[in-house]
């Protein structure tokens, strides 16, 4: 049998056909791109208002990882999905009129405004339809 494709794939690219063609749908893509950026800017905005009580920040966390979570492109692994649950972690163990303190609400800060921008770089730079 003569395969050169397959011969090509197994040793040269390492990629198999079914990742070399497949088609992501990017159908509502552009959609969940934008409710993403609108949870993160609205956790962000939260932190600089001095929201830092458990009940106002474990729903807009919540929100935010629900919608990263819509987003098909981002690798499963994507770090922002993974601080933002771990915060939605920590917040579950404290009572709703706990508020974080100073030290936590700037490092949430940090951890939101790095995660956004990883968010933004990891999005393909071509029309997301």
């Amino acid at each position: 049998m003569d395969c050169p494709a397959a011969l090509y794939r197994l040793v040269t690219s390492g990629v198999p056909a079914t990742v070399e063609h497949r088609r992501v749908s990017t159908e509502g893509t552009a959609a969940f791109v934008a409710e993403c950026v609108q949870n993160f800017i609205t956790a962000m905005d939260s932190l600089k208002l001095n929201m830092v009580a458990v009940d106002q920040l474990h729903p807009l966390l919540t929100d935010l990882s629900l919608s990263l979570n819509k987003l098909s492109i981002l690798p499963v692994d994507f770090e922002g999905k993974m601080k933002v649950n771990q915060w939605i972690l920590m917040l579950s163990k404290m009572e709703a009129a706990d508020e974080l303190k100073e030290e936590q609400a700037r490092q949430l800060h940090f951890d939101l405004e790095s995660s956004y921008n990883s968010f933004m770089a990891a999005l393909p730079n071509r029309s997301i339809g």
